[in-house]
């Protein structure tokens, strides 16, 4: 089962890797910035400011490197959770509770966002400000720029970052290889549309300044619409007999999910909690976790796409607050390689399902082919790759090959 169509998974690979290598080698990169410069003007950025930085501008092939690979591994909920809620983060999580109660207090009471939240955050995006990262801003968010994968996108955010060079004080100079800074760490558009000078001392620093850091994370998620006193989710248990058929994309109220089986795993759900809108979400399929979540999960979820960034996110809030456990993994549980999913996808495909593409990864479009391939096959649809799918994938490629 391991092995489906190994030796054509590498090759896919290879062949990813080596093209994107090739666009960084043959692409001017000095002719695009001529052509940024133009948008750069468009957009109102100054002429001085343009001729003082593009010059300054290096080409970091290591970034779009890894920007552009791929992992080993899926992606899991045990290994994701594991590399994350260490006891060292939990226990420097309440370490920084305990050292900024003011601020964390004043944000609360100003913005609505409790403090573990806030915590949590900070603790997922750069270790309680540990790791800020040490890649030159202008170089890391030009070379994204220069790369086609997510041009228009990190464009925006280059230009966004020469605004942040204009009017800020002490603007940012330092971040993560993707364009992030701060303690939390903000992308320049991000930074421009909510950074907060909460200390007034008449910049906006998420780097030096904890108030500020803070404050302009909270005003973020307020912005985007968050629940004042809502928690993000809880930890459930589902019935044996639960109708996997139709959960995707399914939303309804904590007490319409209550009457399908679904129960807390320990806390019970209080009075409120019941009216709010969920979803449910199995990470790792019919085998479990399972997790009803609420609105304010999603805006969590803005720091990082992943759902399980979403998940880490919440249930270390959680923890800091004294209100919930981190869920442990199973003795047997055995990781999926990106290899695997990439056959998988390929013999869904060569079957007449539509995946997206083969990329090893479980987007929406291979989930909803895999919900299709397992009621066709009489298996459970949670759109999992999970061993019996794999196995009866595994048949399929078999006759496929006679």
């Amino acid at each position: 089962m391991k092995k489906l169509l190994k030796s054509t998974a590498f090759v896919f690979w290879g062949v990813s890797f080596l093209t994107s290598f090739s666009a960084v080698a043959n692409d001017d990169f000095n002719a695009w910035k001529k052509e940024f410069e133009k948008e750069a003007l468009s957009a109102g950025i100054k002429q001085a400011t343009l001729s003082k930085y593009l010059p300054q501008m290096e080409l970091l092939p290591r970034v779009i490197e890894q920007d552009v690979k791929k992992p080993e591994f899926l992606q899991n909920f045990w290994d994701y959770t594991k590399a994350r809620l260490t006891p060292e983060k939990i226990s420097k999580g309440r370490e920084m509770m305990a050292q900024y109660p003011t601020w964390l207090k004043r944000v609360q009471e100003q913005y609505g966002v409790d403090p573990q939240y806030l915590v949590a955050l900070w603790g997922m995006e750069t270790n309680y400000g540990g790791y800020l990262g040490k890649t030159k801003l202008l170089n890391s968010l030009a070379s994204l720029a220069y790369h086609p994968r997510r041009r228009p996108y990190f464009t925006k955010e280059l230009i966004a970052y020469f605004k942040i060079l204009e009017t800020e004080k002490y603007p940012p100079v330092w971040g993560s290889w993707d364009g992030g800074f701060g303690n939390f760490q903000f992308m320049p558009t991000t930074f421009v549309a909510y950074a907060i000078d909460a200390d007034k001392n008449g910049t906006k620093s998420l780097i030096g300044s904890m108030p500020d850091s803070f404050a302009s994370a909270a005003n973020f998620l307020r912005s985007m619409g968050w629940k004042v006193g809502q928690p993000w989710g809880k930890q459930v248990i589902v019935p044996k007999d639960f109708d996997w058929e139709n959960l995707h994309d399914k939303k309804q109220i904590v007490a319409d999910w209550i009457q399908e089986g679904v129960k807390p795993l320990k806390e019970d759900f209080s009075k409120d909690e019941k009216e709010i809108v969920a979803r449910l979400i199995t990470p790792q399929g019919a085998d479990g976790p399972f997790f009803l979540v609420y609105p304010n999960f999603e805006y969590l979820r803005r720091w990082n796409g992943l759902e399980l960034y979403g998940l880490t996110t919440g249930i270390l809030a959680d923890t800091l607050a004294e209100k919930g456990d981190i869920p442990h993994r199973p003795e047997n549980f055995e990781p999926i390689r990106t290899e695997t999913i990439i056959t998988m996808q390929e013999i869904l495909a060569r079957n007449g399902y539509d995946i997206g593409g083969s990329d090893g990864k479980l987007g929406p479009k291979t989930r909803a082919a895999l919900r299709e391939f397992q009621k066709k096959n009489s298996l459970n649809q949670d759109g999992y790759p999970n061993r019996d799918t794999l196995v009866k994938l595994n048949s399929y490629q078999k006759e496929l090959n006679k």
